[in-house]
């Protein structure tokens, strides 16, 4: 051996010596460490453990206190000692038993004091469960104000319990019981959020758990004088103290504090491969460089995946995503990148988002001014058609009326001259007697004038219709002129003549006409007259629509009316009230009936576009006012209000 040493390198020589020496000092000290380390961890864990099972005597006694308040505040209620002195059982649950389940008490008992039961109520997990009911009724013939645990049997849970005494002003009445069961619930609510799990038993019974585990199979338990004991429970490993509380008969209710032992393990088992690791110090330096540059990638790829992530809820139409920009390095200045994408995005498309509003408001006009050129193009073709109808029925009229004129008076010159005949030779031969007798001169005479006065009257009828359907049409008033509203009114009543009159399942509609005097008013007279024409045809549609809804006796007594009122308001202004006696409309119905396409008429029977192009042409072609006034049961009224001169366009 020392023939092979003097045989090596010198600085074989010069290093191994210090080698030997570090790698033992090392290896020694890893070792040392590593035992140290891991008692401390036990030791942490234990004392981990023991400060629990000190937390859970303190909560048990709290909850010990609370039920003891409770106890005392009953025992001390004046209506409960009232009861308890009279002994009467009904009185009893009727002032007990709410109280018990107000305040969520398992258990309550009453016992006198020569320990017979005046009242027994369990409830819950204590609900037809046998307890030791010698022990705690002893204990309630003492009088004294005790607090235990009282033991159940047929592995129930057992109860914290607490005794007060009931008194009057002269002797005590009985002993109040309230017990609040030690079951898998209350262990629940003790161990809350925390790690831990806790195990109620009696000797070898388990009465109440927060480890979903068979029961039967948790094993022995530790005794409650030693240090917290690592032991698998359900193939599990834990550290368990016991907690021990004496009950009323002596026997004791142990609660296992278990502490899961997986993190000390784990903690074990990753101290020993960190020592394994500082024993090859180039294996260490080997696997740190590693794992450096293992985090290093996991760090770059978490942020490259944040940026895929981003670019897909980008592409799903998130624009709100953005990202941190915390380096300066290209995956930063790509982030910085998409962020300013993202923003364009979001500045294109609250800029789409106004375009497209825009874009629906002007196809909403369009269809608004495409619905009014078809109203007016079909009011010019009704005009066109009245003025022609007008123009070819009173040529031929003026005509027949011109000659009735000569025909009267040719008439009564004729009948002057059979007079005359008649008087100059009363005895006529007998042929013209009978041509006379057969013809009934004396009847021709007088049906002839009533016949020619028939036809006058005919003819005077046709020129006045003639004469308002052409006032109506208006087709050469293209700008304002002054007119007078009462003839248009008047026209639009005749062309609606029709409609007014009774009808086989309805009676007449009477028109009431209560003009003022109204000087001319500059207006466009065909348009205003298409206002009255879609004013008087709703107000006859809604009294022939009522006529149909109402009863047989109604009918007879409330016919249709439709009043007509026109008057001078103030310096300028004239106002027609069209108003009519239907049913009414209702509030929500009255606010919408001037918008475009809104009416209650069946389909077929109304566009909606009457009311709203008579509100426009009162407002916008006449600078009006137009509103309505309704009343569900009382009827209808609509307002117009104009000025009588309209202001003068400027000239550019």
């Amino acid at each position: 051996m020392r023939a092979k040493f003097t045989r090596l390198p010198v600085a074989i020589k010069l290093m191994a010596p210090p080698l030997v020496i570090f790698l033992s000092l090392w290896t020694v000290g890893t070792l040392g460490f590593g035992y140290f380390a891991r008692n401390s961890l036990e030791q942490s864990a234990r004392q981990k453990t023991t400060d629990l099972a000190v937390l859970l005597q303190q909560d048990l006694q709290q909850k010990q206190t609370l039920l003891r308040l409770k106890a005392r505040w009953i025992s001390e209620e004046q209506r409960v000692v009232e009861v308890t002195q009279t002994g009467e059982y009904a009185q009893l649950l009727r002032t007990l038993l709410p109280t018990q389940a107000a305040l969520e008490i398992n258990l309550l008992r009453l016992v006198d004091p020569q320990g017979q039961i005046l009242l027994s109520s369990q409830q819950s997990k204590l609900e037809g469960v046998t307890l030791q009911d010698d022990s705690i009724n002893a204990a309630a013939k003492t009088g004294l104000e005790l607090s235990g645990i009282l033991s159940a049997e047929n592995a129930a849970p057992s109860s914290l319990v607490s005794l007060v005494s009931i008194k009057s002003s002269e002797q005590v009445l009985a002993t109040l019981i309230l017990g609040v069961a030690v079951d898998d619930a209350l262990l629940q609510q003790i161990r809350g959020k925390t790690s831990m799990h806790l195990i109620a038993f009696q000797g070898d019974r388990v009465t109440a758990s927060t480890l979903l585990v068979d029961r039967t199979q948790i094993g022995q338990m530790p005794s409650p004088d030693t240090l917290p004991t690592r032991l698998m429970i359900a193939d599990e490993p834990y550290w368990v103290k016991i907690v021990e509380l004496k009950s009323f008969d002596q026997s004791t209710l142990k609660i296992a504090v278990l502490q899961s032992a997986k993190d000390t393990e784990q903690a074990e088992q990753q101290l020993w491969l960190v020592i394994g690791g500082f024993g090859v110090l180039g294996g260490a330096v080997v696997i740190g460089v590693t794992m450096l540059g293992f985090r290093v990638t996991q760090a770059l790829s978490y942020r490259i995946q944040r940026l895929t992530q981003a670019t897909q809820q980008l592409a799903q139409g998130d624009l709100t995503v953005c990202l941190p920009v915390n380096t300066q390095d290209e995956v930063g200045l790509l982030a910085q990148g998409f962020n300013t994408m993202a923003e364009e995005l979001i500045a294109r498309d609250q800029q789409l988002q106004q375009q497209m509003q825009q874009l629906k408001t002007t196809l909403a006009e369009l269809h608004q001014t495409q619905n009014h050129m078809v109203q007016s193009e079909k009011m010019s073709a009704l005009g066109q058609l009245v003025a022609g109808v007008a123009h070819e029925i009173n040529n031929p009229v003026n005509f027949i009326h011109g000659n009735i004129t000569h025909i009267n008076r040719y008439t009564q010159d004729l009948l002057r001259v059979v007079e005359a005949y008649e008087t100059h030779y009363p005895n006529p031969p007998q042929a013209i007697q009978d041509v006379l007798d057969d013809v009934e001169l004396d009847f021709l005479t007088k049906d002839l004038i009533k016949l020619l006065c028939s036809m006058r009257m005919g003819t005077d009828r046709i020129r006045q219709i003639v004469l308002s359907l052409r006032n109506f049409s208006r087709l050469d008033e293209a700008e304002f002129k002054a007119v007078d509203l009462h003839e248009g009114i008047d026209s639009t009543l005749l062309i609606l003549q029709h409609r007014l009159k009774a009808k086989p399942a309805s009676s007449a509609i009477e028109v009431i006409k209560n003009y003022g005097q109204l000087p001319l008013v500059e207006c466009y007279a065909g348009q205003l007259n298409q206002v009255f024409m879609n004013l008087l045809a709703n107000a006859i549609y809604v009294l022939e629509d009522g006529v149909k809804h109402r009863e047989t006796d109604r009918q007879s007594t409330q016919p249709g009316v439709i009043l007509i009122s026109t008057q001078v308001i103030e310096t300028g202004w004239v106002q027609i009230t069209i108003a009519d006696n239907g049913s009414g409309i209702t509030e929500e119905v009255r606010s919408r009936i001037f918008d475009p396409f809104f009416t209650t008429k069946p389909v077929g029977k109304g566009t909606g576009l009457g009311l709203s192009i008579s509100y426009q042409i009162v407002t916008e072609k006449h600078k009006g006012r137009m509103w309505c006034d309704s009343t569900p049961g009382e009827g209808t009224q609509l307002v117009i209000q104009i000025p009588m001169r309209q202001p003068k366009p400027i000239s550019t």
